[in-house]
């Protein structure tokens, strides 16, 4: 009997001297550093945004519509080439009786943009650039915003053949007023398109987990640079001021020299409505020892602030990033992420 008490405790010593901080058992030898390639195609975000524009095609709208296809390129490349960003645009009129001009019947999103291919970028503005030229000024002189984006949607909702969905699941959804005309939807339509019911019905349109967004370039009156008669409506107390208000967009006058500036801010802004891209580590590491490289080139962490580019979070165990503008080909590129692995044991 002696013999046996003498064995268990001799495993129990063991057992003992082979237990981690933690208290139990390991028989895998501690890996003290992970070093690992991450491809970009890892990295997550709240990246979907659906973005419709909205451009009056009456008489009275050519100088605003050149000054549109003038200074599209400095709007798109504000979110287009953001490479976690997965931007879809449609472009309707505000006629009442017009098909889609672009973005409906096929696509026109972030895969018309190859990151290898400089010239990418400037073949999709150019496509932008003609169907908003193709839209033109030979419209109706009745201005439809709020009827005819629930008319296409509606149209394009993925339920018959020929009409795919415009809009994706677990998108944001944008919509950008363009137009020199007071919004005429409630007055010929109904109640259901005054601005506080309309963008209610609208909202049920997208996940509850996403935002509805309306911006305006318009002119009116009292907007800065615009000349329009004095009996005309002003923005002030406006549909189109209700709505931009509801849904926490902003708008800019049509009128002023410096649009294509204040066209990209509006652009900016959407980019903003995406999550952080972050991406998930493998193992838990120690927070002060993470290294993050591209291209060989060591990325500084901190704050935005102070230079930083990255930040780890300790809840979700994500590298999470500032911007992504650095990146060069968001198909192909990598991350080398280092640190200490956190599994208990301790460091000499």
């Amino acid at each position: 009997m002696k013999y046996l008490i003498f064995f268990v405790l001799l495993l129990l010593t063991f057992s003992c001297g082979n237990s981690t901080k933690y208290g139990y058992y390991q028989d895998i030898p501690a890996q003290e550093v992970d070093k690992r390639i991450y491809p970009l195609s890892l990295v997550e975000s709240d990246k979907n945004i659906d973005v419709l524009f909205v451009i009056d095609n009456s008489g009275s709208m050519n100088n605003i519509q050149q000054n549109v296809i003038k200074n599209s390129k400095i709007f798109l490349e504000q979110f287009a080439k953001q490479p976690y960003i997965n931007w879809k645009m449609g472009l309707i009129s505000t006629d009442k009786a017009d098909a889609p001009y672009i973005g409906f019947d096929t696509p026109f999103d972030y895969s018309l943009i190859d990151y290898r291919d400089p010239t990418s970028l400037d073949k999709t503005v150019e496509q932008f650039q003609n169907a908003v030229s193709k839209l033109g000024t030979n419209g109706s002189g009745s201005e439809y915003i709020f009827y005819n984006v629930k008319r296409v949607l509606d149209l394009f909702d993925g339920r018959s053949p020929g009409h795919p969905s415009f809009l994706r699941q677990n998108s944001h959804l944008v919509v950008i007023m363009i137009s020199d005309e007071k919004e005429q939807s409630m007055l010929d339509f109904g109640p259901s398109y005054d601005a506080p019911v309309f963008a209610k019905n609208l909202s049920s349109y997208i996940a509850g987990n996403k935002i509805l967004r309306f911006y305006g370039a318009l002119s009116r009156k009292d907007l800065p640079g615009c000349n329009l008669p004095g009996d005309d409506e002003p923005y002030a107390g406006s549909q189109h001021e209700a709505i931009i208000k509801l849904t926490r967009g902003f708008n800019i006058s049509a009128c002023i020299p410096d649009f294509g500036t204040e066209l990209a801010k509006i652009g900016k802004d959407i980019a903003s409505l995406v999550g952080l891209p972050s991406l998930l580590l493998k193992q838990r590491p120690i927070a002060d020892t993470i290294k993050v490289y591209y291209k060989n080139k060591l990325l500084p962490p901190g704050r935005k602030e102070s230079g930083g580019i990255w930040f780890y979070e300790e809840s979700t165990n994500t590298i999470n990033f500032y911007t992504m503008d650095f990146v060069q080909d968001a198909r192909n590129d990598f991350f080398k992420i280092e640190f200490d692995v956190d599994d208990g044991n301790t460091r000499n």
